[in-house]
Parts: structure tokens; sequence; C-alpha cells
């Protein structure tokens, strides 16, 4: 199935596109020039304002040659000028005052056009044929006439005339229509930069249907036709190129929904004022005397004190509509803060929401730290994010979103969804910031940890190698020395000796207790020194070890002999089960005994727990009364 026509598909020939401006040229310049001779001054300024279209398409078919936007914009004003131009001998023609449907032809063509050529079926390209034999209805129907004092006279007197005029009449409002709905349709099914450029043309055409409709209102008040339709013609002329040169050429540069919602709004604003003025004056009449002049002064007082909170009311309900993304997007990050807020959903995903409803797949967030420095959502630091719209609360910059897709909608869209999306980002950055503080205290504490437990190897290095081996020494310096003194003095040396002997096993304790020398040996070494120790039974499982640091070692030997301790101590248990082994990455120690239960009051568990803490660790005990007590480390 076609989803467009083959002008779409292959797009204008560059000659032709330019052959048709020229001609919409060659059309302006010579109704202005023809006006111009004749010395109707006003006439030719029309005439020559239309120039302007003409201008603007060509700056179109300059930026897009294939386009048939370019003369379809320059050809909405050249039949104005064709038609302003019938004066002087011209407006003797027998066509002259029933080719005013050429006005609109130049529209109808620019909205089916609009703003890629595309065809959106059949029944739209029908619409040019109704709306050429609608206007050649409204030729036959005022073939002949003349506008005598602003008021068209003449013409066909025929029992046929009336019913062609209203079936032509409704054959060029129904081609309008059709036209306008064309644009609908193209809008729902078009990109995104479709929506935005259409959204430009629906600017112009909501104030070009606001002064038509005012022309039908002054011309049903008696207003003559130039007076009516002057603004409507100048709208066109002006308002109706610059919106689709802009739409074409430089679609972001304003926010033309901003645009677009408040000229609805002010529309609206000033039909339900009028309204409440009409109402107010008809109702204070039916209370008031007609003579007493106050109907008129009240009616506008009312009128003036609903204003603002009609505009206010309107202005919100025509945005829902006309700016439907904006709203949909922040009632989105709205949903999305409260899902936060309620625990439903993570913070860090506030930059994945904001893709989304600004469509923006390369939206970057970078988050203000406290210290003046920025960073991505996952911690990255930036040495200098790019410009962008920075988020405030409290007065201070708590992010910057980057824009892929930067204009000034998107602008004006990420502030409104910020008022939304700062409270999630908040709580990342210090979320954030605290998981650093906490990454940073965990280094800090591991570093403590391998430092104490190197600090303990030196000690007890330097109590075995030194002090220890230098009363040693002096012992046996002393046996020498006593083998030549009487007997009497050579007992106070064997006292010395003993001496020096209980401090050099005095030492080894201390040693031992600043850290065991059998970890030289290994882990299990150590563990199997702690088992033979014990008086009770004792059942030591220990599995293949990997390579265990000096800290993790030395805290899983630590928590072995404090566990035993407490139990030989409190438990009264017969029997003790230690296993050690490796679970992945980390040491599982478990001391189990079959005694008493319960954790007693002076037990050094707060010490046991911190020790295990220390090394990134967890420490898991379960007791019952009489069951005895199990004892879970991971290190």
């Amino acid at each position: 199935m076609r989803t467009a026509d083959r002008w779409h598909d292959a797009g204008m020939r560059p000659r032709t596109v330019r052959l048709l401006t020229g001609l919409a040229t060659l059309a302006v310049l010579a109704s202005a020039a023809y006006v111009a001779a004749l010395g109707d001054w006003a006439t030719a300024s029309v005439c020559a304002a239309c120039t302007f279209a003409v201008a603007v398409g060509w700056v179109i078919v300059r930026h897009d040659p294939t386009s048939p936007v370019g003369p379809a914009l320059a050809w909405t004003t050249a039949p104005i000028a064709l038609v302003t131009a019938h004066v002087g001998p011209l407006a003797e023609l027998p066509w002259s005052s029933g080719a005013w449907p050429l006005n609109l032809a130049g529209l109808l063509v620019l909205m089916l056009v609009f703003p890629d050529g595309a065809s959106n079926g059949t029944l739209w390209r029908t619409v040019p044929w109704v709306f050429g034999s609608a206007t050649l209805g409204m030729l036959a129907v005022q073939w002949g006439a003349r506008q005598v004092d602003g008021e068209v006279v003449g013409g066909p007197d025929a029992v046929w005339v009336p019913w062609v005029a209203v079936a032509s009449l409704i054959a060029i409002g129904f081609s309008m229509v059709l036209a306008a709905v064309s644009l609908v349709v193209r809008y729902w099914r078009g990109t995104r930069r479709t929506r935005q450029q259409i959204r430009w043309l629906l600017l112009a055409g909501i104030v070009v249907v606001a002064l038509l409709a005012g022309g039908w209102v002054a011309e049903v008040l008696g207003a003559s036709l130039n007076a009516a339709y002057t603004p409507f013609l100048v709208a066109i002329v002006v308002l109706v190129p610059i919106a689709v040169g802009l739409a074409i050429v430089r679609y972001d540069l304003f926010d033309v929904d901003r645009l677009l919602t408040g000229a609805t709004a002010w529309l609206v604003t000033v039909v339900v004022s009028a309204a409440v003025f009409g109402a107010a004056v008809y109702g204070l009449s039916q209370a008031v005397s007609a003579g007493t002049g106050l109907t008129s002064s009240v009616a506008a007082f009312i009128t003036a004190l609903t204003l603002l909170p009609v505009q206010r009311h309107v202005a919100q309900c025509v945005g829902r509509v006309v700016d439907r993304d904006r709203h949909v997007a922040v009632a989105e990050v709205e949903r999305f803060a409260a899902d936060v807020r309620a625990g439903r959903r993570q913070p860090e995903e506030v930059e994945a929401v904001l893709r989304k409803v600004q469509d923006d797949p390369d939206l970057v967030v970078y988050l203000a730290r406290p210290d003046g420095n920025w960073t991505r959502l996952d911690g990255a630091p930036v040495a200098e994010p790019p410009d962008g719209i920075g988020i405030e609360a409290g007065g201070d910059v708590i992010a910057r979103v980057s824009l892929g897709w930067d204009s000034a909608r998107a602008r004006r869209r990420i502030d409104d969804v910020a008022k939304a999306a700062w409270v999630p980002l908040e709580v990342t950055r210090l979320r954030l910031v605290l998981r650093e503080a906490l990454t940073e205290t965990e280094a800090s504490r591991h570093r403590l940890v391998d430092a104490s437990a190197a600090e303990r190897r030196r000690l007890e290095r330097d109590l075995h190698d030194g002090a220890q081996q230098r009363i040693v020494a002096t012992g046996m310096r002393l046996r020498l020395l006593q083998q030549h003194l009487p007997t009497d003095q050579a007992a106070e040396v064997d006292a010395a000796v003993a001496e020096l002997q209980g401090t050099v096993d005095e030492l080894r304790r201390i040693a031992q207790g600043v850290r065991p020398v059998l970890l030289d040996d290994g882990l299990a070494a150590a563990l199997a020194a702690v088992k033979s120790s014990s008086p009770i039974p004792f059942v030591l499982t220990v599995g293949d070890l990997p390579l265990v640091s000096e800290a993790r070692a030395l805290t899983a030997y630590l928590v072995v002999t404090e566990a035993v301790a407490n139990v030989l101590k409190h438990a009264g248990a017969s029997r003790i089960s230690v296993t050690v082994a490796a679970r992945q990455d980390w040491l599982a120690v478990e001391v189990v005994d079959n005694g008493v239960g319960g954790v007693a009051a002076n037990a050094p568990l707060t010490a046991l727990r911190d020790r295990i803490v220390s090394v990134g660790g967890t420490l898991g005990i379960r007791a019952t009364p009489g069951g005895g007590t199990t004892i879970q480390a991971l290190i």
C-alpha cells in the first residue's frame, strides 16, 4: 500500500520549483507595477506587500530546492495580488468580482503540501479539484458583476444562480476544512520535527481564522469589504509566510508551543469575555432601566473582574490540549518522584526518565558535588560539563542537564519537568556523596586493619628477634660467668637465670597475643595449635583455602580463639566444632558448641563483632538456651 504519492517519494525537480516560484514572483511584481502605473498607490502597496511571501518562498527554495512548500507559499499571495490588481480597466472584466476564491487557493495548496509535500491519500488529492470546481461556480454566478461603493451589483439573473452560489460556497468551505484536516492527519502520523513545523502553521492559522471570522462579523454589521477583510489579507500576506519560513528553516528557533498556547488562550478569552459582556448587558437591561446609563458600565466592570481568572483557567485548559506533550511529561516525572518517595523506584533512574519524557536519548545529567566539582550519576568525575540547563534547589545548583536535542521548546520543557525532578536529583546527589563517603571509610578501615596487622607482625618479630634474643643471650653469658663463681654466688646466678627465663616466657606469651608465630605456617597450622591446647574434644575442619591476606588470616584466627575462650569460660560445653572454608570471595568461619546456650552478659561479642566488621565482614550468632551456640563469621 502506498503511503505517499510520487511527488513526495521523489520530490519536485529543482527546476520545476524555481519555475513555479518565479511565476509567482512575476505575477506579484506585474500586479504591483500595473496598479502603480494607474496611480492607485494604496492598492499598489497591497500588491507590493505580497512580495514578502514570495521572498520567504525563495528562502525556502534555497534551503530545500526540492520542497513544494516554497512555491506553494509564493502562490499564497500571488493570487491576492492578481485579484487586488483588478482595478481601473481590469475592474470591467466579467470575472473581476467572482475571482475572490483565488485568494484562498494558495493557502489551500500550502496546507496540502506542508511541511514535506506528503500526501495522505487519494481523498486529499481530490481537494484541489473540488476547490477549483467551486471557484468556477463562483465565477459563473458572479460573471459580469461589479463592485459599486463596496457592494456587488449585476451578474446573471437566473433561477440556478442561488443554488450554484450556495453549493460553491459550501464546496469552498469544505475544501478548506479538508485541507486543514489533512494537516491534522499529518500531524498525528508525523515525526517530532513534523509536529513542530505544523504547530507554526497552526499558530498563524488561528490568527488568520480569527481575522476571517471578524471580517464576516464586520461585513454583517455593514462594514465595507475592504475594511472587513483587509486584516485577514494582511495576516495571510505577513503572518503565514513568517510562520512557514520559520517552520521550514528554523522550526526550533522559538518555543512555538508557548506562542500557540498564548494565542489560543487569548482568543478564547476574548470570545468568553464578549459572551460575559453580552450576558451582563442583557441581564442588567432586564433588571435596570435602560435610561439610567449604568448597564454598559456595570457590564464592563463585571467583564473586567472575570477577565484575568478566565484567562488563567483558559490558558491551563488550552495548554493541556495544545501542548499536551509537556503536560504528559510533567505528569510522568511527578509520578516518578512519587514512586521514589514511596520507595518503589530508585532515584538514579532520573536520567532515563528525563530522556524518555524529552524524547532525547542523548540527554545527560551531571550532578554538582559539594566541593564544586561535577560528576555523572554513576559517580564518574567530569572536569567541566557542557553547557546545559541548571537545576536549582534552595538557591543552589544541584544538577545540569545537557540536551542532545537542544531547542527553545526543549529548554522550556526541561525547565518545567525540573520542578518535579529536583527531589530525585537531590536524593541521587546525596546518595552518591554518601556512597563515596562510605567507600572511602571502608577503604580507610581496610588500610588501618592492614597497617595494624603489619604492626602486629613487626612487634612480634621485634619481640622474638630483639628483646627475647638479647635476654636469652644475657642468660647464656650468666651461665658462663657462673662457672667461675663460688658456690654461694652461683646460686644467685641460678635465680637470675630463672628470672630471665620467666621474662622470656612472658615475652613469648605477649608476642603470641600480638600475632601468633604459627601464622607464618598458615591459618590451618595456627588453628591446629589452638585445637591441641583445648581441654575438651575439639573437631577442626579446614577446607582448601586460597591465598589469604595477613589481615584476614589474623582476624579468622582471633575469631576462633576468642570464640573458643568464650566457650571454655562460659558455655560449659563438652565439645567444640570449628569449620573454616572458602565461600566465593569470602572466608567462612563457624564455631559450634553444645554448651548451655544463650549469650553470657560478659562475653566479648562486641569486640569480636568490631574485629570482623573492621575487615568488611559480618558476624551471626545463633544461641538457644540448653541447645548450644553457633557463631558464624564471613570475612
